[in-house]
């Protein structure tokens, strides 16, 4: 029996003692998962907040507008459902710009504006654009000309002066992205990527003297 009560008698202490320790545990996690809880939502609605606002530099679509007009000729007009893309894809360290337009009019041939490319056709042995600009488009609404702006310095694309201008013709697309693709001297790069739904997937590269177009997803 004193075996029995000398134990009996701390276990039961020490019961009480948990019990408090227990409830005290119990109620500081209630409070802290409420801090976290409210926490939570404060990140949420700030992310919605953040969401809804546009960031303060970005191009508004008529700015975008007056910068093609000038750099490619006022017969572009800025197809809206193709977002703005930035990146460096001539791997300079400037920034450059990809735009999608339409041609009021039809597209007359290289001017002294910009030159004009063809690089799906190129890479199946057609790649004359004076010859290939006259291709019907596959599209109801008319031909989707991608636009590319090589920046010049700080100031990258948007520059009074930039490097070069390039419009592309008979490019096959219903989305365009950024992409980045690995080069011979393990030195990774952008490049733009072409989404035709259920279709095919390529993209474009510049070589250090055009833009080349490659079937299939870049590397990265």
């Amino acid at each position: 029996m004193r075996h029995w009560r000398s134990l009996a008698h701390p276990v039961c202490r020490v019961g009480r003692s948990q019990i408090r320790y227990w409830q005290s545990a119990r109620t500081g996690l209630q409070f802290n998962s409420m801090k976290r809880i409210a926490l939570c939502v404060a990140l949420h609605c700030a992310c919605v907040v953040l969401r809804a606002q546009s960031p303060p530099d970005a191009p508004q679509p008529s700015e975008l507008q007056a910068i093609v007009s000038a750099q490619f000729g006022p017969q572009f007009v800025l197809l809206e459902n193709f977002p703005l893309l930035t990146g460096d894809f001539n791997h300079d360290g400037s920034e450059d710009a990809v735009f999608v337009a339409a041609v009021k009019g039809g597209l007359q041939g290289e001017s002294g504006r910009f030159r004009l490319l063809d690089p799906s056709n190129e890479y199946f042995g057609v790649g004359d654009p004076k010859i290939t600009q006259q291709f019907a488009s596959p599209y109801p609404e008319g031909h989707r000309y991608v636009l590319i702006i090589h920046g010049n310095g700080k100031d990258g694309w948007r520059a009074k002066e930039p490097k070069e201008k390039f419009v592309l013709i008979n490019l096959a697309f219903d989305h365009l992205s950024v992409g980045h693709m690995m080069m011979k001297k393990k030195k990774m790069v952008d490049d733009i990527g072409l989404e035709e739904t259920g279709v095919l997937n390529s993209f474009l590269y510049w070589n250090g003297r055009l833009y080349k177009w490659q079937p299939g997803d870049s590397e990265m």
